[in-house]
């Protein structure tokens, strides 16, 4: 009899455990297609505004969504814990909440990324590779990095990026051109538009990921308080 409480009790933590993963799997899915579809619906109706659509694009007006995003993550992390051992339950999802933060708050410039790769290769008729090494060449050109991390860095101190090997070729003409639309919107000059951009960028990223963090710890404990509750009440 007691072999048989233990076979199953293994069995329990077993299934428990499993059914944890394809929970955190589905919150995580759920949580990265809401993003990009946000992502999607933003590019077709917000940031195609004349004049503050670029502005828009630039502070990532969309990210603001982050604070409902990270909600259901922390919630349903929090809440999934009741599928393991108590003891461990909260950890575990604590730990995996540190990976899973990051991986899903970078999951939209990850997206628009690719998004730009394949816009690059429509305009100009080029095949992956000749558009990574176009591409890979402009960013290297303009802040010493390529690939993703590269374009991260241009974005931050640019709203927009060219989609054109003519553009790229150009940029001092492409980037004028996108300047003055903020110079026409704010009224200041365009040198201190710049800077502006440059630091203001920065700062709203980081502000976006301070409340992605801040969203996810709150709902968290709410959700561990709902599964403990639960469990006690077994």
């Amino acid at each position: 009899m007691q072999s048989l409480k233990q076979v199953g009790s293994i069995l329990l933590s077993v299934l428990g455990g499993v059914g944890y993963l394809a929970s955190a799997a589905l919150i995580v899915g759920i949580s990265v297609t809401i993003k990009i579809a946000a992502l999607l619906l933003a590019d077709r109706i917000l940031y195609t505004i004349l004049i503050i659509g670029d502005l828009l694009r630039g502070i990532e007006i969309i990210e603001l969504l982050n604070i409902l995003v990270f909600a259901f993550i922390g919630m349903g992390f929090g809440v999934a814990a009741i599928l393991l051992p108590l003891q461990y339950g909260r950890k575990i999802s604590a730990a995996l909440l540190i990976v899973v933060v990051p991986l899903v708050f970078m999951s939209t410039p990850i997206f628009r990324y690719n998004l730009w790769l394949e816009k690059v290769g429509e305009n100009d008729n080029l095949i992956p590779s000749e558009t990574a090494n176009l591409t890979n060449s402009f960013l290297n050109k303009k802040v010493g990095f390529q690939g993703f991390l590269g374009y991260y860095l241009y974005t931050a101190q640019f709203p927009v990026i060219p989609t054109k090997q003519s553009e790229m070729k150009d940029l001092d003409s492409f980037e004028k051109k996108v300047n003055s639309r903020f110079v026409q919107l704010t009224g200041v000059a365009p040198t201190i538009v710049s800077w502006a951009m440059l630091v203001c960028f920065w700062l709203i990223r980081f502000f976006y990921f301070s409340i992605a963090v801040i969203a996810t710890i709150a709902h968290f404990r709410d959700g561990i308080r709902i599964a403990g509750q639960y469990k006690n009440g077994l």
